[in-house]
């Protein structure tokens, strides 16, 4: 049977990987969590909280150097570092490699060290290189078969035989009547032991991070706390229902108009104001009239051009004076109007 694994990626100081997280999915049924970091403390606390919740921590990221995931790992789980038999696991070079105090390094099928796998019981913290390239191969070779593994789980227990039944012990009975027998208690431990190993105080450090998993043997070893049954109506129970009210009562609540009070204040938002938008519609008022303004003055311009052309300049060349034409066209109005 496949069980569902809690897999927590960090990416330290590198860029995200969505090829290596969806390739890693399809090895079997995860809930995968990533996480970016650019510093070392933020790194720790990932790490530290990745721990807590994950049963495989990945780490991607640059190795080497005093702020590299295999010195700032070491540093965390207090396992220090120890240099790496490069003959041993296949690595080309001769080149000191130092990894995590019994890790197994992670080497591509082309012999170039790309990180390395350290375990605790059931989790795993899983370091790897920032190079895409070898990462990629790690993971396919490496990291997808043991991920595979340790997700399965056998259907079949081993069955389980009996501790095969010790011989009765043969007991001699050459005991005299006059043997007298040791009726006395032993002193021997009966003082306390003054010489007794005491249990030294752990250091608690913000950084120093353990593996924890959820549901250790403790846990489910500890005493379950058994709560007293509360009672069945108290006052809870009275404020999940509320009295009918009467006629009058509602009659007398709708005939009375609501008064708001200072305190509605808090529930009730005053209107916003939009200053850009008053603004812009006063420039649009604004504009509209400025429109409107030139059209008018236009038209007055348009009249007064009308009116000098047929008062002065037709005149002038009809030959007639201006007064005279004047005249005339009141006179023929009038004429018209006796007729």
């Amino acid at each position: 049977m496949v069980q569902n694994l809690k897999v927590d990626v960090i990416y330290h100081l590198t860029a995200s990987d969505f090829e290596m997280e969806f390739n890693l999915c399809g090895c079997c049924r995860m809930r995968l969590l990533n996480d970016k970091t650019t510093d070392k403390k933020s790194f720790i606390k990932s790490l530290a909280r990745a721990v807590a919740r994950s049963r495989v921590i990945i780490a991607c990221g640059p190795l080497f150097g005093a702020d590299g995931l295999i010195s700032t790992v070491a540093t965390a789980i207090g396992n220090g570092t120890a240099l790496c038999d490069n003959k041993t696991y296949g690595i080309n070079g001769d080149e000191q490699i130092r990894i995590i105090n019994g890790s197994t390094p992670l080497v591509t099928p082309d012999g170039y060290f790309g990180g390395c796998i350290i375990e605790s019981g059931p989790q795993t913290i899983i370091l790897l290189t920032e190079n895409r390239a070898f990462r990629k191969s790690i993971m396919q070779n490496l990291i997808h078969p043991y991920i595979e593994e340790i997700s399965y789980i056998p259907t079949k227990a081993s069955p389980v035989t009996d501790p095969p039944a010790e011989p009765e012990p043969i007991f001699e009975t050459a005991v005299s009547e006059e043997e007298n027998y040791l009726t006395a208690p032993d002193d021997y431990g009966t003082e306390d032991d003054d010489n007794t190993s005491e249990i030294l105080p752990t250091s608690t450090d913000e950084h120093n991070v353990e593996f924890i998993m959820d549901g250790e043997p403790e846990d489910e070893m500890a005493e379950p706390v058994v709560e007293e049954p509360a009672p069945a109506f108290d006052d809870n129970y009275n404020l999940m229902y509320t009295e009918v009210e009467s006629e009058k009562e509602i009659k007398s609540r709708y005939s009375e108009p609501y008064k708001p009070s200072e305190s509605d204040s808090m529930f009730i938002s005053a209107p916003e104001i939009d200053e850009d938008e008053i603004h812009s519609k006063r420039k649009n008022d604004m504009r509209a009239m400025d429109i409107t303004i030139v059209v008018l003055v236009l038209l007055l311009l348009l009249a007064i051009l009308a009116l000098v052309y047929f008062i002065v300049l037709k005149p002038m060349t009809m030959g007639v004076s201006t007064g005279d034409y004047i005249k005339e066209i009141f006179g023929f109005t009038s004429n018209s109007s006796l007729v």
